[in-house]
């Protein structure tokens, strides 16, 4: 099979075409690549207090005692969200990246200068990574093994390149059961949107017209989600693949209702309407929210149905 890495795909027709059938790998190539620009904006990251403070809480999670990891990979990294703010908040010394699309590890590259961060980003298929065994303390990636055509290849890979006694962490993962209320969410936060704009009130609420290159991108987004996972069975590909010590959490029950529902009036909303006392608003609810997820929620509501799974696990030592 060819690497994904060796093709092109700047000359793909996609006039007409079925994006179902596209190659999973040419899809998230194509979404990803075109989506680069303005993926930060639309995920809202900005590398400050919110965001640091998100991507802290992801490791803290599985992580107990604080450490500073010497070598360090992010895989399916994207414009760098998570390798970039455990760098800033004193997690990493030296880091890697990589992402199967070249236009967004651009955006990765970009970031890290403009942070003054030294990254060895490099475009690769993350079934296949272009690293030596036993090469980093850790290997993280964050909400990409989703996109994955074969997540148990791709968690070998990492352990394949993590030294012995060195860590394994994915997050931002969803569980099969809290994709399901996301998605009733948007659905409902969508419907009372429309409403509104047929009111008098909702006329600056009316949509614009997109550009052929937008609506390719909202058609290729709809295409490169391939997995939402059972928890049980993410902590069971962790074992198989040679981890110990694996322990998992799942995240987000009412904080991700509210903020699928914050994602959806940001997405429909005129540009520059919201602003920044918006997503202060938006932050600080989903972290009350998550604190009540935590405290209280978590006796009630079953850990398949929260949105996000984080895990972790050791390479071992010696081979098994």
């Amino acid at each position: 099979m060819k690497a994904m890495t060796d093709v092109d795909v700047t000359d793909v027709d996609l006039t007409g075409a079925d994006l179902r059938l596209l190659d999973p790998k040419v899809a998230n190539v194509l979404y990803h690549d075109r989506a680069a620009q303005d993926y930060d904006d639309k995920w809202s990251i900005q590398y400050d207090e919110r965001t640091l403070d998100y991507a802290e809480a992801r490791i803290r999670a599985v992580i107990e005692e604080r450490r500073v990891f010497d070598c360090v990979l992010e895989v399916g990294s994207g414009t760098g969200f998570f390798l970039l703010h455990l760098w800033k908040g004193g997690w990493v010394r030296d880091g890697a990246a990589t992402d199967i699309s070249p236009g967004i590890l651009d955006v990765c590259r970009r970031n890290a200068k403009e942070m003054g961060f030294d990254v060895d980003a490099r475009v690769a298929d993350a079934e296949s990574l272009p690293f030596a065994d036993d090469e980093f303390d850790l290997v993280c990636g964050h909400a990409f093994l989703h996109h994955i055509p074969d997540p148990s290849r791709c968690l070998r890979e990492m352990v394949r390149v993590t030294k012995p006694g060195g860590t394994v962490l994915i997050a931002g993962e969803p569980t099969k059961g809290g994709h399901e209320i996301a998605e009733t969410v948007k659905m409902i936060t969508g419907g009372a949107i429309r409403q509104f704009r047929r009111t008098p009130f909702g006329r600056q609420w009316r949509p614009k017209d997109k550009s052929d290159a937008e609506r390719e991108v909202a058609a290729l987004e709809s295409v490169v989600d391939l997995w939402e996972f059972e928890p049980e069975r993410v902590a069971g590909m962790f074992e198989g693949a040679g981890l110990t010590n694996v322990r998992y959490v799942t995240e987000e029950f009412l904080s991700s209702m509210f903020g699928w529902m914050s994602r959806t009036l940001e997405g429909n909303a005129p540009d520059g309407l919201l602003g920044t006392r918006w997503a202060w608003f938006a932050y600080r609810n989903y972290l009350r929210l998550s604190r009540l997820d935590e405290g209280i929620m978590h006796w009630i509501v079953p850990a398949r149905w929260y949105y996000n799974i984080v895990i972790a696990g050791e390479k071992p030592q010696t081979a098994t």
